[in-house]
């Protein structure tokens, strides 16, 4: 019979992340596709893997250091490996209806502040 393990969900969402950090660290590219890719091809390997950003957002965050780059001379270099790291770190699960709607309703508030209504 399997047992049953109770945990919170802070705990199972750094379980999951380490888990998915050490899938991605271990991941071996084919022979074809490089590790090193262009601001081009870094936002197209992004978008394939589901994380929509645009090219001007991503040079934004480079500029405030906040996504991992390299520089070769005066070219950015973004490592794949690297960037399905970060994008998967910042990637939240929202499980529980309340807190999602709870979300929103700040998300509302906030948009209701800034406007002055």
């Amino acid at each position: 019979m399997n047992q049953i393990i109770l945990t919170t969900p802070e705990e199972l969402r750094a379980i999951v992340s380490e888990s998915v950090s050490q899938t991605l660290a271990g991941l071996t590219l084919p022979k074809d596709e490089p590790d090193n890719l262009t601001p081009d091809a870094a936002v197209g390997m992004l978008e394939q893997h589901g994380f929509l950003i645009s090219k001007a957002r991503l040079y934004k965050l480079t500029a405030k250091g906040n996504v991992p780059f390299r520089k070769y001379g005066n070219k950015l270099l973004f490592s794949r490996r690297e960037l399905l790291v970060w994008a998967e770190s910042l990637a939240r699960r929202v499980n529980d209806k309340g807190e999602a709607a709870l979300a929103i309703a700040r998300s509302a508030n906030r948009k209701l502040r800034s406007h002055g209504k």
